[in-house]
């Protein structure tokens, strides 16, 4: 299924289509609270709970919207 938001593939087996997604703005950061632009939880989260795999899937991502923001 394509993220409403984003326009992103998220794969099968969401409980909504894209339609009620974008009515609930799910899977989308459109409010922000203030604790959530602290880096300090992912960082924990990267060093107590990640594995590899993950930690690097980050680093790609973080490095393309690096890039993308470049252009």
């Amino acid at each position: 299924m394509i993220n409403w938001f984003s326009k992103e593939e998220m794969g099968s087996g969401f409980q909504y289509n894209e339609e009620d997604h974008e009515k609930f703005s799910y899977n989308s950061l459109l409010t922000v609270k203030p604790e959530e632009k602290s880096t300090m939880r992912t960082c924990y989260l990267v060093r107590d709970c990640w594995n590899d795999d993950q930690i690097v899937k980050l680093r790609d991502y973080i490095n393309s919207i690096i890039e993308s923001r470049k252009e």
